[in-house]
C-alpha cells in the first residue's frame, strides 16, 4: 500500500497508486484531480484519475467566480459537497461534466507550500453525503496528497535553483534580465494553457514547460564573451558559434543532471527538446535540425514563440521596444513559415494578458550618468 511513497517514481505513478490503495478501501471514491494556479488566478488540472475520463476539466476559468473556491482559499479549510445533485454550482457546466462521471459528493482541499497558495485538490464519490460521513479520513487522505504535490513542486523549484546557481558560477553577467525568462515563463504558460483547452495537450504538461521554459539559452553561458555581448552584427564565423548554444545548453543540463541524479525522464525530455529545438522554424529552416512542422516538439513550439514576443517587446542596446501592434503583425505574417499558427492563434487570443505580465516583471533599464 505505501509504494506511493517511493521517490523515484513520478509525481503521477505515486498518485495512481495512492488513488488504487484508498479505491481498495473505498470503492466508492470516483477519483482525484490536482489542479494549479496561475497568476490570473485560473486553474488547470495536473493530475487527475482515469477514472474522470475527459469530465474533469483541464482549465478551470478565475476561481473568483466561485464563491465556494474563494472562500477555501482564504480560510484554508476543506470544502464538501454532501450532495451535487442539489447543489447550485456557480461554474455550472463543470458541475454538469463531473455528474457526467456519477460524482454525486465531492471534497476540496486548498495546497500550500511554503505559506503560498499554489492549487486546489478535488475529491469525488459517486454517493452522497460521502465525505461528512468520513471526513477525518479524508482529510488526512488530502494531507497526504499535498505532501506528495509539494513534494514534487519543491523538488522542481530545487532543480530550477541548481541549474541558476552553476549560470552564475558560470557567467555571472546575462545579456537578458531575469524578468525576461519570468515574462517568457509566463507567456509559455498562456499559450499552453489556450492548446489545453483546445486538447492539443494536459496541464502537466503546461506546468512542465511553465517551470523550464526559462532554462531555453542557457548554452549562452558558454559562448565567449566577446560574442555573446557583442551589439554588432555577427560575421558568418561568429554566427555559427553562437548557433552552437542549443547543442551546448544540452550538453550543459546533461552534466548537472547527472552530477545531481535528476531523473524524471518525461520532464527530461521536456526540458531538453526546449533547449536544442526554441530555434527550429515551422517551415524547416531553422536549427540545429532543421526540423519542419509538428516534428518540432510542442514545447519548443512554444518557447520560440513566448522568446520572440519578449524579445520583440523588450528594450535591446541595439533597438527600441516594438508596440503590441507591430508584434501581433510580425506574429500573425510569420505564422506557418516562423511559427507553429496554433501557438499564434493562442497568443493572439491573450493579448489582453501580455501587457499584464509585462508590468508585473518590468525590465530596469540602466542609464548612463552623465561624466
Amino acid at each position: 500500500m505505501y509504494s506511493f511513497l517511493n521517490s523515484t517514481r513520478t509525481l503521477k505513478e505515486r498518485l495512481n497508486l495512492f488513488v488504487a490503495s484508498v479505491q481498495n478501501l473505498y470503492p466508492e471514491v470516483i477519483g482525484i484531480a490536482v489542479t494549479r494556479i496561475d497568476d490570473h488566478d485560473n486553474l488547470y488540472s495536473v493530475y487527475r484519475s482515469a477514472d474522470y475520463g475527459d469530465n474533469f476539466p483541464t482549465f478551470i476559468e478565475s476561481i473568483n467566480k466561485s464563491p465556494r473556491l474563494s472562500k477555501m482559499r482564504s480560510s484554508l479549510e476543506p470544502s464538501i459537497i454532501d450532495n451535487m445533485l442539489c447543489h447550485q454550482s456557480s461554474i455550472k457546466h463543470i458541475h454538469l461534466r463531473l455528474l457526467q462521471s456519477n460524482c454525486i459528493s465531492s471534497m476540496t482541499c486548498p495546497i500550500y507550500t511554503n505559506g503560498t497558495f499554489i492549487g486546489i485538490l478535488f475529491i469525488n464519490a459517486s454517493v452522497k453525503d460521502f465525505f461528512s460521513e468520513k471526513v477525518n479520513y479524508f482529510t488526512a487522505f488530502s494531507l497526504l496528497i499535498t505532501l506528495l504535490i509539494s513534494d514534487d513542486f519543491n523538488n522542481k523549484k530545487a532543480f530550477h535553483s541548481i541549474v541558476k546557481t552553476v549560470l552564475l558560477l558560470s557567467h555571472h553577467k546575462d545579456p537578458e534580465t531575469q524578468n525576461h525568462l519570468k515574462r517568457v515563463a509566463e507567456y509559455s504558460r498562456l499559450i499552453g494553457l489556450y492548446l489545453a483547452k483546445m486538447e492539443k495537450c494536459n496541464g502537466d504538461f503546461v506546468d512542465s514547460v511553465y517551470h523550464f521554459s526559462d532554462m531555453h539559452d542557457i548554452g549562452k553561458s558558454l559562448i565567449p564573451e566577446d560574442i555573446l555581448y557583442s551589439t554588432d552584427i555577427y560575421t558568418t564565423e561568429q554566427r555559427a558559434i553562437m548557433n552552437q548554444h542549443p547543442e551546448l545548453g544540452c550538453q550543459l543540463l546533461s552534466n548537472i543532471l547527472t552530477t545531481f541524479k535528476y531523473d524524471n525522464n518525461q520532464e527530461l525530455d521536456i526540458i531538453l527538446n526546449i533547449i536544442r529545438h526554441h530555434h527550429e522554424r515551422y517551415d524547416g529552416k531553422g536549427y540545429p535540425n532543421q526540423l519542419k512542422g509538428t516534428d518540432i516538439p510542442l514545447e519548443a513550439r512554444i518557447v520560440t514563440v513566448a522568446d520572440v514576443i519578449d524579445a520583440l517587446l523588450s528594450h535591446r542596446p541595439y533597438k527600441q521596444p516594438w508596440s503590441i501592434d507591430d508584434v501581433e503583425r510580425y506574429l500573425i505574417n510569420g505564422s506557418g513559415t516562423l511559427f507553429d499558427p496554433l501557438c499564434i492563434d493562442a497568443i493572439l487570443h491573450s493579448l489582453d494578458k501580455i501587457a499584464l505580465i509585462q508590468s508585473r516583471y518590468p525590465d530596469i533599464i540602466e542609464e548612463e550618468l552623465p561624466v
